[in-house]
């Protein structure tokens, strides 16, 4: 008796009103699988039941196309036109398949096929004994198909999706109390009559016993991870912030103020009776996203800039071409041709997205995030703007200062007669000296601010940029620019074989003894 009142049946778990129709199947041990609302609603039907999977829906496409070319003498008869332009149309994606399509992949695949329709328990379409499986399809008055399974199909099912589930959750994100939280948020009721505790020897809370006969499993804080942005502020993990015996964790903290620690979607994933359409599910999550972002997906809503093919008009073949513009009322494009290398303008209809396993999809990130970003370098560009600005008014006369000069500037002075002149390139000045440039003391002969007959005191002898601090007076004798080991001499200053005395530059041979720097 026990055990009849905590089973529940498997449901859907949709918030909405149910379909009439899905009830009235619901009734009969049936449910309704729906799939998405396109032209490739029947091949992903036959998908799933064939493969598993709906993914390869275009594989079964080309599997009912070639099957078809190769039976033509079979089904030629049931196509009202030319059979190979039919066949041609068949394989492109916006074309949807009808019902001889279900029957040429029912001998295909060697099932037997029952059509549902609206309020009726189905009709069997094909039937021979050598199919030992069954294909079942519901299709409406608009010729959308969908799936149709038995209840202990979907019972599996649903057992499977939560054992899958219930492995990335909780023993790979290592979740606390998930199977509490999994039935705090879709049956309430359950808690509505109160609960209580069991312990064990050590006096910790193990388990959670309801009044209904449900109990559910306390898990410790050894083997699980928090789920709080910052772990420091939950005393369930974090050993120091204890303020009572019985912890409570950080689960059942979020669930006893009203904040669902988990999305609904995964609650229904995780419940062992509820199944979930996770295929329909993401496909229009997906739809929604590339909307929103305004990128293409692989479809016929194609985008600038989007990989497709294009149909050649003359002959029925199919080239690869990438769009550069298209009209507004979408009625010509223009198409750069790969295998041609040629730009065309070829009309909108003649556009077919590549196949799945060829398209690489656009990158889907939400455009508020990068406008976002966007707007705040701007700004911050601005703001520095802003503030070089301000730092010029502040002080509109001012100058930077430059680096000390490694040349001195004087006016030249008569030579004395014991010395000859040399022929020098003339050296170019420069501002700044090279990094591998190491300054010494300048020593200045006596001549240089000796008598006033020598030189004009009213006349300048150093530049600005030289302050008396850096100078040094010695004995006559030649100044030397000292440069690092293994390092050239930089441009602007005298080369090693030269030396400078009294701004006269003479060979440093006839001075058999020069004074150390």
């Amino acid at each position: 008796m026990m055990s009849e009142m905590l089973h529940r049946p498997v449901s859907l778990g949709s918030k909405r009103s149910p379909d009439p129709i899905d009830l009235f199947l619901e009734q009969h041990l049936l449910f309704r699988k729906h799939t998405v609302r396109n032209a490739s609603c029947l091949f992903r039907v036959v998908a799933e039941q064939v493969y598993d999977t709906q993914m390869l829906h275009h594989e079964v496409r080309m599997e009912c196309v070639r099957y078809m070319f190769r039976k033509r003498s079979s089904f030629r008869r049931f196509v009202s036109g030319d059979y190979d332009e039919y066949l041609w149309r068949l394989q492109m994606p916006r074309t949807a398949g009808t019902m001889l399509e279900l029957c040429v992949l029912g001998h295909l695949y060697r099932r037997n096929v029952i059509i549902y329709k609206p309020f009726d328990l189905g009709d069997l379409v094909i039937h021979r004994e050598g199919y030992p499986e069954t294909l079942r399809v519901f299709v409406n008055h608009r010729g959308h198909f969908d799936s149709v399974l038995m209840k202990s199909e979907i019972e599996l099912a649903a057992i499977g999706q939560a054992v899958a589930f219930k492995l990335l959750y909780k023993h790979f994100f290592r979740l606390p109390d998930i199977d509490l939280a999994v039935e705090w948020m879709l049956h309430p009721e359950t808690f509505r009559w109160g609960t209580d505790l069991e312990f064990d020897h050590r006096g910790n809370a193990i388990r959670l016993l309801c009044s209904n006969g449900r109990s559910f499993k306390l898990d410790r804080p050894s083997h699980t991870s928090c789920i709080l942005a910052n772990y420091q502020g939950c005393p369930f993990h974090n050993p120091r912030l204890k303020v009572r015996r019985f912890m409570v964790s950080c689960m059942r903290r979020l669930l006893e103020r009203n904040r669902p620690p988990i999305s609904y979607l995964t609650a229904k994933s995780l419940d062992p009776y509820m199944y979930r359409n996770v295929e329909l599910n993401c496909l229009q999550e997906d739809l929604r996203k590339s909307i929103n972002s305004n990128v293409y997906k692989g479809d016929y809503n194609f985008k600038v800039g989007a990989k497709c093919q294009v149909e050649s008009e003359v002959s029925q073949r199919l080239s690869v071409c990438h769009i550069q513009a298209i009209s507004e009322d979408k009625s010509s494009c223009l198409v750069f041709v790969e295998g041609q290398g040629k730009f065309k303008d070829v009309p909108y209809n003649n556009l077919h997205p590549l196949p799945p396993n060829e398209f690489q999809p656009w990158d889907c990130k939400p455009k508020e995030r990068s406008e976002r970003n966007r707007r705040f370098k701007l700004r911050r560009m601005n703001h520095q703007m802003n503030h070089r600005q301000n730092i010029k008014k502040a002080a509109p006369g001012r100058k930077k200062l430059s680096q000390p000069t490694p040349t001195i500037q004087c006016h030249q002075v008569a030579p004395l007669p014991d010395q000859q002149l040399a022929s020098a390139p003339s050296v170019p000045q420069v501002s700044m000296p090279p990094s591998q440039t190491t300054l010494r003391p300048v020593f200045l002969p006596p001549s240089l601010v000796g008598p006033p007959g020598v030189v004009q005191h009213n006349q300048e002898l150093l530049p600005n940029s030289i302050q008396p601090q850096h100078l040094m007076f010695r004995p006559c004798g030649p100044i030397f620019y000292v440069t690092p080991p293994r390092a050239e001499a930089a441009p602007g200053l005298v080369p090693h074989p030269f030396v400078v005395r009294n701004s006269v530059v003479i060979h440093s041979n006839p001075e058999p003894n020069p004074p150390p720097t």
